[in-house]
């Protein structure tokens, strides 16, 4: 299996942040897209441990529908990131009519090419077993909360394991049923929202051991292997990470969901758009 764990926001720098992760899920709103110098920069810092993927809010969606621009925008931002996805998330105004069907089906197959996925993660009116029967049949990825829902046993597996609110836990059965869902996959990307522990990947690539050894036997257990990183040392606590177990500990009270997420991310991003900025002006004196 190929497995890969990331957060939806970057914390402090890339070359830090690839000390515990080795996936980066970015925003991506339509007219507010970093520049592609910033783009640039932070593919080459995470080089070959980090992969990437652009995440493009309901509004940006509906926003990509109607503006072909923005899409050739987007596109050329995944192109500088080397963007390995591209996840669509749909609202209330893209439901399952044939309209909207439509809609997303085209969108889809334009931003998709031989080197990039993209991942659907339906928010509106669609009904689970609806919504996995179209992404099979538009070649979508379907992202869902593995913790929560049954998947369909796809290869590939991009799941996001969200929280309900300041202070809430993912637990250990959480992650045992997350290791259930996972273990047929030959590839998986893992989010986590909110700030993870530095040994998330570890407790991630137990739990899916525990379910490999309960449906096969032992000698085909050792045959599990998560990819680069399953053997590389365990990375050291960050300053502010909590001590203890990895995913079982509360989360920095600071993420109070997706909106403060994403203006965290946003500052990151800002952030560097800045320097680079600094820098253009000080080669031109």
């Amino acid at each position: 299996m190929r497995l890969r764990v990331g957060l939806t926001t970057l914390h402090g720098s890339v070359e830090g942040y690839a000390r515990r992760f080795d996936f980066l899920e970015l925003r991506a709103e339509p007219g507010r897209l970093p520049t592609i110098k910033t783009l640039r920069k932070l593919r080459a810092q995470g080089g070959e441990r980090v992969a990437f993927a652009l995440r493009v809010p309901p509004s940006g969606v509906t926003r990509l529908s109607e503006a072909p621009a923005e899409v050739e925008a987007l596109e050329a931002a995944a192109e500088a990131l080397g963007a390995e996805w591209i996840v669509l998330q749909t609202g209330a105004d893209l439901g399952p009519s044939a309209r909207g069907r439509a809609r997303l089906e085209a969108l889809s197959a334009r931003l998709a090419n031989a080197t990039r996925r993209v991942a659907w993660e339906p928010r509106g009116p669609w009904e689970s077993e609806t919504a996995r029967a179209f992404a099979h049949e538009a070649g979508l990825t379907l992202v869902e909360d593995l913790t929560q829902v049954s998947g369909a046993g796809d290869r590939v597996v991009y799941t996001r394991l969200r929280v309900q609110g300041p202070g809430a836990r993912l637990t250990s059965s959480a992650l045992a049923r997350l290791g259930e869902e996972l273990v047929g996959a030959e590839q998986a990307y893992v989010v986590v929202e909110g700030r993870g522990s530095p040994s998330a990947r570890a407790r991630i690539e137990e739990a899916i051991r525990e379910a490999a050894a309960l449906a096969s036997e032992e000698s085909e257990l050792e045959e599990v292997d998560f990819g680069p990183g399953d053997d590389e040392e365990e990375a050291p606590e960050d300053e502010d990470a909590e001590d203890g177990e990895l995913i079982d500990d509360e989360l920095d009270d600071e993420d109070d969901g997706d909106d403060d997420l994403d203006d965290d991310e946003d500052d990151d991003l800002d952030d560097l758009d800045d320097e680079d900025r600094d820098l253009d002006e000080e080669d031109e004196r």
